[in-house]
């Protein structure tokens, strides 16, 4: 059984509704997990380095289970990261040690949904937050999870939710928690295909960093655009690079149906029709419907490589 490990940062974890309700959660459901509660286990900060490190080799997946402090991590996670994912063992010549484990950030939030927008007082998304460990995901070779958050998830009483109401919103993120930490494990392709679809699409939105990308393409991938051809990944750069100066971020692509085979040669097909809402820099909608279609494969640690990419406009 495929091992996960829960990385816990809650300061206050003894008085947390929604914390404690997911890590309980998690618990009875997957039997072949480990929580680490770093506050509980370093109250003066003081982190055993060998001990995490060795949590973590033995791990296959790797849970980071916080509340949102400050647009942030709680800085005991912080200074977790600081020392744990040390110079040639999560990255450096021999830094390879976390190499193809997965990497789930997972954070209940104090806001509403609304405040985390452009017009919202907090003004970003909750992915543009989290970009550094986003990164760190990257440099350590390790597979990075759309990020999974649940918002309203702070009780005052008398002036703020209910605990019932928070109990509540927490029970239902849990169980989705639950499914994707599953998902992991029952390796079907084609749920693999689809989950990566839709975080491949997100990271557009947003015109993430050309990074998490080309971890993706294929070092000989063929590109297919209705402005050009382009290979590998410089050419699949220069192609991003043309489409960052010409629209705004917070697109938005819509999918509207997925087709996935299986080539039976260690490849599949995927057919995709979607919809693209976006703005360009001088202002200008743009609405646009297109047919993708990629050829993938799946490695065994289920890191998903496009070795063609065509994009036809209808």
């Amino acid at each position: 059984m495929e091992k996960v490990l829960v990385i816990l940062a809650h300061p206050q974890y003894e008085k947390s509704i929604a914390n404690k309700w997911i890590i309980d959660a998690l618990k009875n459901s997957i039997n072949t997990i480990e929580v680490r509660n770093i506050h509980e286990l370093y109250p003066d900060y003081s982190i055993n380095i060998a001990a995490e490190q060795k949590a973590l080799i033995n791990a296959d997946h790797v849970i980071f289970q916080f509340p949102f402090y400050w647009y942030n991590m709680p800085a005991i996670l912080k200074q977790w990261f600081d020392q744990v994912f040390s110079f040639n063992f999560a990255y450096g010549p021999e830094g390879n040690k976390l190499a193809n484990k997965s990497f789930q950030i997972s954070i209940t939030i104090g806001g509403p949904v609304q405040s985390y927008t452009t017009l919202g007082y907090n003004h970003f998304r909750i992915e543009e937050f989290v970009k550094p460990l986003e990164q760190t995901a990257y440099l350590t070779q390790m597979n990075w999870q759309p990020p999974m958050y649940t918002h309203g998830m702070v009780y005052i009483e008398g002036i703020y939710n209910t605990a019932g109401l928070v109990q509540n919103r927490a029970e239902e993120y849990a169980q989705r928690l639950i499914e994707r930490v599953k998902s992991w494990s029952n390796g079907d392709p084609k749920t693999i295909i689809d989950d990566f679809v839709s975080n491949w699409f997100a990271q557009f939105d947003e015109l993430a960093d050309d990074s998490f990308f080309t971890n993706h393409l294929d070092e000989k991938v063929k590109l297919k655009f209705p402005d050009g051809v382009f290979k590998g990944h410089e050419g699949f750069k220069a192609w991003y690079d043309n489409i960052k100066s010409t629209i705004k971020k917070e697109n938005k692509h819509t999918i509207t149906s997925i087709d996935i085979k299986d080539n039976n040669n260690g490849f599949y097909k995927v057919k995709l029709s979607l919809k693209l809402e976006a703005e360009t820099l001088e202002g200008q909608p743009l609405l646009i419907n297109v047919i993708e279609k990629w050829k993938v494969s799946i490695s065994d640690e289920k890191l998903i490589k496009i070795h063609q990419y065509k994009v036809k406009k209808t």
